[in-house]
């Protein structure tokens, strides 16, 4: 089934993107298609954060979101990361146990090992500090982090993950006639069973290649669509990745597919695998649910619980998930996932549903 959704995926990507219309790109799908600089402020505040049980009020800040930052002094300072500062470059560089992230000042680029993305938040020098994003930074470093809205407190948590090493590889092609095709992929090193690692290295791989074989596919017929002359605009197709879990001897990711070839915006599709670092096999959406034999009741009572909260307006109504339903685990929950135009119109983007994993003992 999977293989099926695969290619189900790449020709309504193709579709889409020839009948694309005048909407505007979401955030989702923009944090992995732009790397523009950005102009980004904050609003400085002293920020109440716990880390066990101290109880610490650090220089930070607020954007005009809500979205929490915090100076760069602090993460050395109160939790024993490595911190420098390049001023030729404007580059921020933080290190602990097998992850260095780098940043530069106002852009939403980021490299974890390697490992390009984009995010929403860039890192903002006010007055000759650095204040970066609490969460989206300690959350690829490995802490969970809170906030209690009574006492306005963050707390923050280191998370116990698995003793592994995630490098990043990648492959970049690029054509004179605006034709590109990057992909980026992750491969574990130096975990204790080394035939699981290398089974799950393996399936990812040939999850890649076959990205690759619709990539150089999607790209050779639209350019046959155009009567074989150069595109005056990119054609692109790019996949990445998001790390979600990696404790308890699991693994967790998702692949990011974009797609462009014109109109107003692109399109973009996620793929996600659960693995078991024990066996190397991947794990079903019952099988991360305790073997709950009533975990698709569950799953349906709570998604439309969290529809009706969010007030979502919504293309068709939800009666329940699929057997072949998209996951991911992070932190204490399950998210289950639904892709553009399945429920709600492109605006919306992917749709998410976490439920805690507690829901199923």
């Amino acid at each position: 089934m999977k293989k099926k959704m695969f290619s189900a995926k790449i020709a309504l990507a193709t579709a889409l993107l020839v009948a694309a219309s005048s909407a505007l790109l979401p955030q989702q799908a923009s944090v992995y298609a732009q790397s523009d600089s950005v102009d980004f402020s904050v609003q400085l505040a002293t920020i109440n954060i716990q880390i066990g049980d101290q109880l610490l009020s650090v220089p930070g800040g607020k954007s005009k979101d809500g979205d929490t930052y915090v100076g760069l002094a602090f993460l050395s300072k109160e939790l024993g990361l490595t911190t420098s500062w390049d001023a030729a470059t404007k580059t921020v560089t933080v290190s602990g146990p097998n992850k260095t992230m780098s940043m530069q000042n106002q852009s939403t680029q980021y490299a974890l090992n390697g490992h390009t993305f984009f995010a929403p938040l860039p890192p903002v020098i006010i007055d000759g500090t650095t204040y970066l994003p609490l969460r989206l930074l300690l959350e690829q470093m490995g802490y969970t982090i809170g906030y209690n809205d009574k006492s306005r407190v963050v707390s923050i948590s280191k998370i116990k993950e698995n003793e592994l090493k995630l490098t990043n590889k990648s492959e970049t092609q690029t054509k004179s006639d605006n034709r590109s095709i990057s992909l980026q992929y992750p491969q574990i090193e130096g975990w204790a069973n080394s035939a699981a690692s290398t089974k799950i290295n393996t399936f990812i791989q040939n999850e890649i290649a076959k990205y690759k074989a619709a990539a150089i596919q999607q790209l050779a017929d639209l350019t046959e669509d155009s009567s074989g002359t150069a595109p005056d605009f990119p054609n692109t197709f790019d996949v990445n990745y998001q790390i979600t879990y990696n404790q308890d001897h699991k693994l967790s990711l998702y692949f990011i597919v974009y797609t462009f070839s014109g109109g107003a915006h692109g399109f973009y599709s996620w793929d996600a695998h659960t693995f078991d670092l024990d066996t190397g096999n991947e794990l079903s959406l019952q099988q991360v649910t305790s073997n709950n034999t009533t975990y698709k009741t569950i799953i349906n009572q709570e998604i439309k619980k969290q529809l009706k909260a969010n007030d979502y307006e919504l293309i068709e109504p939800f009666e329940s998930i699929r057997n072949d339903q998209g996951f991911y685990l992070k932190d204490d929950t399950v998210v289950v996932y639904f892709g553009l135009y399945e429920y709600a119109p492109y605006a919306l983007g992917i749709l998410e549903f976490p439920i805690p994993l507690s829901a199923f003992k």
